[in-house]
């Protein structure tokens, strides 16, 4: 790359859906501006929660159907397969891995997570859902009844195995806790969310510890910390996922324990530089400084920081949901969400199976809301997060009943 195609108005690196949005937020502004995305991903943007969610139960809905096509929507040059490694705040300038440098007006991080792996070798056979790259894995190794591990039962783990079950796949499913999200929800949701796994035909293995996996041949070996051992024809990694600051700190960029510390504009402490998505920590307007890992956060930060980026003066003041739908059973969630905290149901006229969840502490203080098949307005729910209702304020309006 020469040094007189290497400058760009706006650098963004990532390219995930904060990126995406970013782009879309910046041509609102500036039209002509150039813009660029570095990207590790071997894919341009898409809509990553297809890749756990749509792709297995809708088939009609391809795999092209997930592409955000953001290089045509927002004339945006893509760079795919590289990784920024040096940031130069004071040079406007960043390096990626094999070397090729990129200069800058205005810069842009969203370099999103990363997810967790358990010790053992690289295979096909053994993935750790995050890219599409990974989803085709997946799907090559599903189908014909063939036994597929799913370790973790949080969103990937719960999603794909209830996505692998309904494609001809066997599926064991290995949960930590003795029910799915019983750290989460109230003991009667995690059963009633359990047992549909159980009708649908997965195994699931609760109060267990991966530790480490082999692979044999065409045979994934999965060892548990009580010494069980657990062989499938495939292995899907589904523990969570990992941010990684170390980009912007190297350059200097202030952080705390939630990531990349921006204002409410998503500016960082360095000039000409802001940040979205996963690896920033944001002031919430209802939940205080915080970080967030969900797709709601990436595609709304990621549109006020383009916005900002191209001059406008806008604020981030959205507070995200979060959010998965299996079978026949949906829920949207606002707040902070722990079996730990005292929790009052409400329930819906209609269907037994609706209601709403109220998470307060120890002081009486609302923390968090779930809404379970419902279909109630998420933004009156952020309402009444942000009024900060006590307990008892909340008892007067509404007929809640204590739940464990």
């Amino acid at each position: 790359m020469t040094q007189e195609n290497n400058h760009f108005n706006y650098l963004l690196i990532g390219g995930g859906m904060a990126a995406d949005k970013a782009a879309t937020g910046i041509r609102k502004t500036d039209s002509k501006g150039t813009i660029a995305i570095i990207s590790a991903d071997n894919d341009a943007p898409y809509a990553r929660p297809a890749l756990s969610k749509k792709l297995w139960v809708d088939e009609e809905f391809k795999e092209k159907d997930t592409d955000l096509k953001t290089a045509e929507k927002n004339n945006v040059k893509i760079f795919l397969s590289k990784k920024v490694t040096v940031l130069d705040p004071t040079a406007h300038s960043v390096v990626t891995t094999n070397g090729e440098h990129f200069r800058y007006d205005k810069l842009l991080l969203a370099t999103g997570s990363q997810a967790q792996r358990i010790p053992g070798p690289e295979s096909d056979l053994v993935v750790a859902l995050r890219s599409k790259a990974d989803y085709r894995k997946i799907k090559a190794l599903s189908g014909k009844q063939k036994h597929i591990i799913v370790v973790g039962s949080g969103y990937v783990g719960s999603e794909i195995a209830a996505g692998l079950i309904q494609n001809e796949t066997k599926v064991s499913l290995i949960i930590s806790g003795q029910k799915i999200y019983d750290e989460r929800f109230p003991d009667y949701l995690s059963s009633q969310y359990q047992q549909k796994y159980l009708d649908e035909g997965i195994n699931i293995l609760v109060n267990k510890h991966a530790q480490k996996y082999e692979v044999d041949g065409q045979t994934v070996k999965l060892y548990f910390s009580d010494g069980q051992i657990l062989e499938g024809d495939g292995l899907v990694l589904g523990i969570g996922a990992n941010t990684d600051h170390s980009l912007g700190e190297n350059a200097g960029l202030s952080s705390d324990k939630f990531g990349i510390i921006v204002d409410e504009h998503l500016h960082t402490s360095a000039p000409d530089i802001w940040a979205a998505g996963d690896i920033i920590s944001y002031p919430d307007k209802i939940l205080g400084r915080q970080s967030s890992a969900h797709v709601n956060h990436a595609v709304k930060s990621g549109l006020i920081a383009g916005r900002a980026m191209a001059g406008e003066e806008v604020v981030y003041d959205y507070t995200p949901s979060f959010y998965s739908w299996v079978f026949d059973i949906s829920w949207d969630a606002i707040g902070h969400l722990s079996s730990k905290m005292q929790m009052y149901s409400e329930k819906l006229p209609g269907a037994a199976e609706k209601s709403i969840v109220y998470y307060f502490d120890d002081s009486g203080i609302i923390q968090g809301i779930l809404s379970w098949n419902s279909k109630v307005n998420l933004n009156h729910l952020r309402n009444i997060l942000k009024m900060k209702p006590t307990l008892s304020q909340l008892q007067q309006v509404l007929p809640l009943e204590k739940v464990e």
